[in-house]
């Protein structure tokens, strides 16, 4: 379940925040450089650090109200950054989120350029 992300050694997560403390906003404008809403910046690094999850389970994980974490799916998803496949009881609280090719490419150029600002 600690699987680390593919991209790099580091959470995404835990470099991301290391870097905004550093450097104020900048990994605000970095995010928004890359059409992604900070607020669903947590869910794009946790996707990208443990893998596809149920919407009920990235709920728990990151501690956020299932409402919201659908929300943000649907943001992400229109955005073509994940994809949410359905759950054989046709809950959308157990439908699976996962990354998609574009969403894994950017999450890997935001973590490249987190360690290597500038």
């Amino acid at each position: 379940m600690n699987r680390k992300s593919e991209h790099n050694n580091n959470s995404i997560s835990g470099l991301s925040a290391e870097h905004f403390i550093t450097n104020d906003d900048s990994l605000a404008s970095l995010l928004l450089n890359h059409g992604i809403q900070v607020r669903d910046f947590i869910l794009l690094s946790f996707l990208s650090d443990q893998g596809p999850m149920t919407a009920v389970r990235l709920a728990r994980v990151v501690g956020i109200e299932p409402s919201l974490i659908l929300e943000g799916i649907k943001r992400l998803t229109a955005a073509n950054l994940l994809i949410r496949e359905p759950s054989a009881t046709d809950d959308i609280l157990d439908s699976v989120a996962r990354l998609t090719t574009r969403g894994e490419k950017i999450a890997s150029r935001i973590s490249e350029q987190i360690e290597n600002p500038g």
